[in-house]
């Protein structure tokens, strides 16, 4: 506030302090003149208090002096007899001076501390809104060159034209760049975190299929380094619950991920239990990670879940030091905890307790099964027109690429301006829309798209770098259909426009590094011929992942049937763990572990 500002208020308080002590000493008059001039300050009092509270240290000073002349000087207006008649009155004078003005100042010290106490929380909310700014830019230059690298790197994998020594090199690249959007989103993640920015969205999920993608997932990791990656799963454990499946699954990837990064010898184990807790369907899933590795020392266990920090420090670790400290407060807000237990040189126990919903089923149209790489669009289907709204060469190159090959009609524009026009010549039935652009951004050129005749029948999609959530919220409330970030999956493109257009695709059966034969389908009847032991036998090696006992398991499965064998040989070589498992329960297999 200005001089002038601080001016009108400072004589705004005058004012009211003047007005005050007119009341108080109009209270004397009427209702309280049977007093006479006893109780000489009993409206003064409580007046100068109001007075100091409103204006402060000036204003109470100022109605602590308008009261004393008041009654030393004007009482033949309020009474009949003086207020001072003898000397003991002035004392009484004195002592109200000094207590006005010890209620003016506690009442001064007490407005300026609300007035920090405003100001430090107008600069962190301040500075929370400029790092919310900082995180918008980060996110959208980070990610969005991201997009192009892992899409044509993706894009050249599947090349039939290229070498096995290229393939390889491409695959290395694609590797890399996914470790540099994990640092990314680590990195992004903790700002969230600090900026108050992250929330808890909680939606039904396959949790037992989460658990056995993590182990796949860290599978690899784990034979890489000759250990044993042990699923120790308790018969109360859930398999379909409503959480933050998000949060969850991240927590989880970070700490199974640290257990085999500081483990060289022996075994890392995922051990999965539940118990109820205060209403039917309410359980507190606990899982706990336990490894043989480096151990943590006493002083370092709560350091560990600290921004930035590894306390190893005899070896050189890649990553950021901030998995185990996003990791602890996405838990924390969902509800939960993780908590720790160590002995250095023997290992660790980290211990993730979090409350989630049973639900009895999960649809199974939203468990998603990979159909593998997009080869064209299914005969008899009309020609689809898809309108690229993009400024970023790169990522409208890969983006039309990507929908040529399959077989769509593809237009680019650089801008919302151009993206309006070209919607008004060509009439497409799906644009991807870029959020931030120059000349005219995303969320006002669909705004402007609707507007047109036939602009509410196309389907527009926001394709964003942003990592927050409001930018959903955003894209929709300007008429979007859909939202996808960057950088984003081949799939996700097709399972977005089959969702909205209806279109049907031509998929080439998955393959894990793109020069691998593929692996066979599986189905309900897959396993008929096979004796009922062996089926248990094999469903608990894949649980387990004991890889030994899955191989051989798998030669004993060849000796009955050789065709079943090589085709499972392949899902094995392939990690494809998960789909044997869902044909064996198909077929009514459950393994022992989870039946105990």
């Amino acid at each position: 506030m200005g001089t002038s500002g601080n001016t009108r208020v400072k004589w705004q308080s005058f004012v009211a302090a003047f007005l005050l002590i007119f009341a108080a000493a109009a209270l004397r008059i009427w209702p309280l003149k049977s007093l006479g001039s006893t109780l000489t300050w009993l409206t003064f009092y409580p007046t100068v208090m109001v007075a100091a509270i409103y204006g402060g240290l000036a204003a109470g000073l100022f109605a602590t002096g308008l009261a004393c002349l008041t009654v030393i000087f004007s009482w033949s207006l309020i009474v009949s007899e003086p207020f001072i008649r003898i000397p003991a009155d002035w004392l009484g004078v004195a002592v109200f001076v000094f207590t006005g003005t010890m209620i003016s100042g506690v009442s001064e010290a007490m407005r300026r501390a609300n007035m920090r106490a405003k100001r430090a929380q107008e600069q962190a909310e301040a500075a929370n809104l400029a790092k919310s700014v900082f995180l918008a830019n980060m996110s959208h230059e980070l990610r969005t060159p991201l997009n192009a690298i892992l899409g044509f790197a993706g894009i050249l994998r599947n090349d039939a034209g290229i070498s096995g020594e290229q393939r390889k090199t491409l695959a290395i690249i694609h590797r890399s760049g996914e470790h540099l959007l994990s640092l990314i989103n680590d990195v992004l993640d903790m700002a969230k975190v600090e900026a108050g920015r992250i929330s808890v969205e909680n939606a039904p999920f396959d949790l037992g299929e989460m658990v056995r993608d993590i182990t796949g997932l860290m599978h690899g990791r784990a034979e890489e380094k000759n250990l044993q990656l042990v699923l120790d799963q308790s018969s109360d454990f859930p398999l379909f619950v409503q959480a933050d499946d998000t949060k969850l699954r991240q927590a989880l990837i970070n700490l199974v991920g640290n257990a085999i990064k500081y483990t060289e010898r022996g075994t890392v184990t995922l051990r999965l239990g539940s118990r109820p807790m205060d209403r039917p369907g309410r359980l507190l899933l606990i899982v706990e990670v336990e490894d043989t590795g480096i151990g943590i020392a006493a002083g370092d266990r709560e350091r560990i879940f600290d921004p930035f920090v590894q306390v190893d420090r005899r070896t050189v670790r890649k990553g950021t030091g901030l998995g185990l400290a996003i990791s602890r407060k996405n838990v924390e807000t969902m509800g939960g905890r993780i908590s720790v237990d160590s002995t250095l040189g023997k290992g660790s126990i980290f211990r993730v307790e979090v409350p989630v919903d049973r639900i009895d089923d999960l649809k199974k149209d939203a468990i998603r099964i990979d159909p593998g790489r997009i080869v064209g669009l299914a005969p008899g289907q009309p020609g689809y027109r898809l309108l690229i709204v993009e400024d970023q060469e790169e990522n409208w190159l890969l983006l039309k690429r990507m929908l040529e090959d399959a077989g769509f009609q593809v237009r680019v524009a650089g801008d919302g301006a151009e993206g309006i026009e070209v919607f008004r010549t060509w009439r497409p039935h799906f644009i991807w829309m870029d959020v931030r652009m120059p000349v005219m951004d995303g969320l006002e050129a669909t705004r402007r798209i609707r507007a047109i005749e036939g602009g509410r029948d196309v389907k527009i999609v926001a394709l964003t770098a942003s990592v927050f959530k409001e930018e959903r919220d955003n894209v929709l409330a300007a008429g979007m259909d859909d939202f996808i970030r960057k950088p984003y999956r081949p799939e996700e493109i097709f399972d977005c426009l089959t969702r909205h257009l209806g279109v049907r695709l031509l998929h080439e059966e998955s393959t894990a590094a793109g020069d691998t034969e593929p692996a066979g389908a599986l189905g309900p009847d897959t396993f008929t011929g096979l004796p009922e032991g062996l089926r248990g036998e094999l469903a608990d090696a894949l649980v387990s992942l004991d890889a030994p006992r899955i191989a051989g398991t798998v030669i004993r499965v060849s000796e009955r049937n050789p065709a079943l064998g090589a085709v499972l040989a392949r899902h094995v070589e392939q990690l494809n763990y998960t789909e044997i498992l869902r044909s064996l329960r198909t077929g009514g297999i459950t393994p022992y572990e989870e039946s105990r």
